[in-house]
């Protein structure tokens, strides 16, 4: 059940979002010329190929950002947790995290809302937290998709 789900449904729904953002910012669809030039009259790409195509990944990565496939995730503690001013939650305790917010954290991403694929250049995700862009989760539970946007 979870592989058909978050196989065919999350993939079919970034991929609905990646061409929304690409047809509300025409200037962004350099991607298409990038694609047709790595294709060079084939039908289909390698995985060799990926790496080929760097505006297009910042363009889907940035998708991903504002419109998670799956924008909350949760968890139970299984062993008690101690925070840093000593508050502790006990084993057991379900905790939520918001993708959603944690992609359009101000604090970490300028212009939170904006679609700026050049956020997802080398040097400019080289500044951030690995955990500010999690589309398929974090940890040992994330998502087997994650390796084909690894940032």
């Amino acid at each position: 059940d979870t592989f058909m789900f978050e196989g065919h449904d999350t993939t079919a729904s970034g991929i609905s979002f990646i061409l929304y953002n690409l047809a509300c910012h025409p200037e962004h669809q350099k991607c298409r010329e990038e694609i047709l030039q790595v294709l060079n009259g084939k039908d289909t790409m390698d995985w060799e190929d990926l790496s080929k195509i760097p505006y297009t990944t910042m363009c889907i990565k940035e998708s991903l950002r504002l419109h998670p496939p799956v924008p909350g995730i949760s968890r139970k503690t299984t062993k008690p947790i101690t925070f840093f001013d000593g508050r502790t939650l006990p084993a057991g305790t379900r905790i939520g995290t918001s993708v959603f917010g944690i992609h359009r954290n101000a604090t970490v991403w300028e212009n939170p809302t904006v679609f700026d694929p050049l956020r997802f250049l080398p040097e400019n995700a080289s500044k951030r937290s690995p955990h500010a862009f999690v589309p398929f989760a974090a940890g040992p539970r994330n998502c087997i998709g994650s390796n084909l946007c690894n940032e």
